[in-house]
């Protein structure tokens, strides 16, 4: 009974961490609707994944700040986790990763679907060699970030980033497809994913040559039932061993005298279960609290963009890397462009520009863009490349408002191939029907205070202030409106709609109303 006992704690971690990691995510969104649990942080997935510090780790030793969508609190989280590593193994692998518990989970229907045949499927040989395929993944992962700048590239197919993020827009098919085959093969296989291409898995393995506490066999006791190698999760000839230096062990225990041999003190950690777990909490949260006392601790990205690593321009911050969550104030701090400037350039009129986000470009240009004529926050770092004479290259379908490029020829020194660029990518400043320029999301245009064009980030609540009942609103969007703070744009998003069409018809019955 007291193995059983010992069992469940790991169980029970894993369980917490699951739900906890479930409900930051969940909350997340509910932020998004203006509805988030005060109780529970609202940060993006990102800034809990402590393998986000090693992929930016790169671009922090080289340019001292973090690859996009990563941000310190995922820097502190691999020290923390590396701390725990080199003294018990990868307990984070098994006792904290959710995906890892998710597919132990769906093993145990696989045990009883295959009974001995379940994880056994893979030749040996061939197995051996898969083992290193992580390896391969943890290089390709670490290259392309560090020469991209981008996290996008393994968040496209990263089966963690799927699995907690699934219900929105922001997941890419590759994510959802890698995240189902993970889930399929668990069912043949314990932890495929872990095994063959996780590459924070690949990190932390490698601590396993050198932990201070380890699996360890006493070969005068042992009996050589080989029990521990059957109950291995990942395949490991722990028999044959004095003490476990393979780099696939996740350091789960279940091997050991207090869940699988049956010879007291003959397989162990040298610490039980019990207490591995209480120093990895301690280590964890300790960690977390400290960091959050020195005020490092971070779940947003810091508005500092990256400087240039070399050449001409080494060491003055790159508008490449500003960022959407930037506000025009940042953007002002950081390349000394007037936020004013950066109003009048992107017909924004609003009462504090300095407070505008970029992101919301997109949103005040939601006419231009939907004509491929995209005006957002690419658009933004061209004007400040050009306003500050340095190198940035602009999407082609990427455009800037007439007063923006009004201001460059007035303000920077182009090339005629510049202005000739810039004039096939002008497009008129955003407007309300009587003229006057775009408001910040929030704020009402000025001497227009009766305006009720639906736009981007028009909700169903401002569409039933209009006037539409709910149940017309209902019948145009073919469904129920899940809540009145949603954006209509972000229902169709989520719902797969054409939201022009959407648009076209709530407006009419908008007009209706007037």
């Amino acid at each position: 009974m007291a193995g059983k006992k010992k069992i469940r704690i790991r169980t029970w971690l894993q369980v917490f961490f699951f739900g906890l990691i479930a409900l930051i995510a969940v909350n997340k969104t509910l932020a998004g609707y203006g509805m988030a649990l005060p109780f529970i942080s609202d940060a993006s997935t990102h800034a809990f994944c402590p393998f986000g510090g090693v992929a930016t780790t790169y671009q922090y030793l080289t340019a001292g700040t973090f690859v996009r969508k990563i941000h310190e609190s995922s820097f502190i989280l691999m020290i923390i986790i590396f701390t725990s590593a080199f003294i018990f193994g990868p307990l984070f692998c098994g006792w904290v990763c959710p995906l890892g518990s998710l597919q132990e989970w769906i093993g145990k229907i696989g045990k009883k679907l295959f009974r001995t045949r379940y994880n056994h499927m893979i030749p040996r040989k061939l197995d051996r060699v898969l083992r290193y395929s992580r390896y391969l993944v943890l290089g390709w992962v670490v290259y392309m970030v560090a020469k991209t700048g981008e996290i996008t590239v393994f968040e496209n197919v990263d089966p963690y980033y799927a699995l907690f993020n699934f219900w929105t827009s922001e997941i890419a098919l590759g994510g959802i497809i890698v995240l189902g085959l993970a889930i399929l093969a668990s069912l043949a296989l314990e932890r495929p994913w872990c095994k063959y291409a996780c590459p924070y898995g690949a990190v932390l393995g490698v601590t396993n040559l050198f932990s201070i506490f380890r699996v360890r066999r006493n070969a005068d006791s042992c009996i050589s039932c080989k029990l521990c190698d059957a109950s291995c999760p990942m395949n490991i000839e722990i028999s044959k061993k004095e003490a476990v230096r393979n780099h696939q062990c996740i350091s789960c225990l279940k091997c050991t005298s207090e869940q699988a041999c049956p010879v007291g003190n003959t397989t162990s950690m040298n610490m039980n279960s019990k207490m591995a777990a209480v120093v990895m909490l301690v280590i964890l949260f300790g960690g977390i609290g400290i960091s959050k006392g020195l005020g490092v601790w971070q779940t947003e990205s810091t508005k500092i963009p990256a400087a240039y690593a070399s050449g001409e321009f080494a060491g003055q911050y790159n508008p490449g890397d500003i960022r959407g969550s930037y506000s025009f104030g940042d953007v002002s701090s950081a390349f000394g462009v007037p936020a004013s400037e950066l109003a009048k350039a992107f017909a924004v009129n609003a009462k504090d520009p300095a407070s505008f986000l970029v992101k919301d470009l997109a949103t005040l240009y939601t006419e231009a863009n939907a004509e491929g004529k995209a005006v957002e926050t690419d658009s933004l770092r061209y004007f400040v490349a050009l306003y500050k004479g340095l190198p940035y290259e602009m999407s082609e379908e990427g455009c800037l408002p007439a007063p923006a490029v009004e201001i460059l020829k007035a303000q920077a020194k182009l090339t005629p191939e510049q202005i000739a660029y810039l004039e096939s990518h002008t497009v008129q400043p955003a407007a309300s029907p009587g003229g006057a320029a775009a408001a910040a999301p929030g704020e009402t245009a000025e001497n227009d205070d009766s305006d009720t064009t639906i736009k981007g980030k028009t909700t169903f609540n401002e569409i039933l202030d209009w006037g539409v009942p709910k149940e017309k609103i209902e019948e145009i969007i073919q469904g129920k409106i899940p809540s009145t703070g949603m954006a209509v744009r972000d229902y169709c998003q989520q719902q797969g709609i054409e939201f022009e069409a959407v648009k076209t018809s709530l407006q009419e019955e908008v007009d209706k109303n007037k």
